[in-house]
């Protein structure tokens, strides 16, 4: 909310970027530090995702915030208990041509064409729009309102399903994120399947029963670990796997999966070296 904030007084007030804050969140932004040759930034933005994932889209990205608030007016408006999110497959043939051809573009020279696309300038079309209703008959009132209509609507829908397919941020971070250092991770063996994960997964990118969960579009919100009742989901490097890998986990009738190896006590299969399983 805070960077929101921010983004909303540079789309407003133009001369608010000429000051060192205002300067400072322009070039926070992605593709306007590419724009404005900022290299520190391009670097930043580069090191922080293969570190930690995707957390501009959760946390700086302002066309973000716009998308959760719209994804938490959608759940609002579903009926009581029925379910929010499931996983979804990533729409791998449309992001990957998107994103290729966003890049192939900006290296022809055509840059308007990731201009248009960039979230903070949809962002600032949005805030424009909404700020000055008065004025409907000028174009990029209009283009706001649209924009504004489309994201709002899919965001409603699939969360951030805009986010993992046309955004060519997203895209472009999507690869990164594929090799960051510390990811969301979820320990089977403390994972008792009760989905609320899955749930509140607004990127539908956590897959159950396997326990993975797919870092190309996490978005690094953190609702799964705040959702989990038992703490199994953590920030972490690299990631867990079954401690006895053996057992398959059994779904008792009318009631949820249950881990056998959450409810055997933790010993070692070498505990002699001439010991076998069978």
């Amino acid at each position: 909310m805070i960077f929101a904030v921010g983004f909303s007084a540079l789309a407003l007030a133009p001369h608010f970027g000429r000051t060192a804050l205002g300067s400072w969140l322009a070039h926070l932004q992605i593709v306007p530090a590419i724009m404005a040759g900022a290299a520190f930034w391009v670097v930043f933005w580069v090191f922080v995702t293969l570190t930690f994932g995707r957390v501009y889209c959760s946390a700086v990205c302002p066309l973000g915030t716009v998308m959760d608030a719209a994804a938490r007016a959608g759940r609002a408006c579903r009926k009581k208990g029925a379910r929010r999110y499931r996983y979804a497959p990533p729409l791998n043939a449309l992001r990957i041509p998107v994103t290729v051809a966003v890049s192939l573009a900006f290296f022809a020279g055509f840059a308007v064409v990731l201009a248009v696309l960039d979230p903070s300038h949809l962002y600032g079309s949005i805030i424009r729009a909404v700020a000055r209703p008065g004025l409907i008959a000028t174009g990029s009132v209009v283009a706001g309102w649209g924009v504004l209509a489309l994201v709002g609507a899919i965001a409603a829908m699939r969360g951030r399903l805009f986010c993992n397919t046309i955004c060519p941020v997203g895209g472009i971070l999507a690869f990164l994120s594929r090799a960051s250092v510390y990811n969301v991770d979820i320990n089977p063996d403390k994972c008792i399947h009760c989905d609320r994960c899955v749930d509140v997964c607004k990127s539908q990118c956590i897959k159950m029963p396997d326990c993975t969960v797919d870092t190309s579009r996490c978005v690094m919100c953190l609702n799964c670990a705040a959702e989990c009742p038992n703490d199994a989901i953590t920030v972490r490097r690299g990631h867990h796997r079954l401690s006895w890998p053996m057992l398959r986990r059994i779904a008792p009738q009318g009631g949820a999966p249950a881990s056998m190896s959450a409810q055997l006590p933790k010993q070692s299969f070498n505990r002699h070296k001439d010991e076998t399983i069978s």
